[in-house]
């Protein structure tokens, strides 16, 4: 089972899986606009990176959407999930 952690003093979102960091979530917070901007994502696990990806991707948008969130999306790997119609 997936979960994610919000680690604000590096600014990731990191997703686990059975305890083990699998893919981490660069961003910067604009509190002013109540923005995320996810610039980065990165694959620490090589085994099913394009599935660790996709979760992380729509846990840290369902939990940007959760607060209320804006999001702002530079990361390659992030418009490409985007473009998919997860958003």
């Amino acid at each position: 089972m997936y979960t994610l952690l919000n680690n604000t003093e590096a600014s990731t979102f990191d997703l686990f899986l059975a305890g083990k960091r699998v893919a981490s979530l660069h961003y910067t917070f604009d509190s002013f606009e109540n923005e995320f901007h996810f610039f980065y994502c990165e694959s620490i696990e090589e085994k099913d990176t394009d599935k660790h990806r996709q979760e992380l991707m729509t846990r840290a948008i369902a939990e940007a959407r959760r607060r209320w969130l804006r999001v702002n999306v530079t990361c390659p790997i992030g418009l490409a999930y985007m473009e998919l119609g997860a958003s």
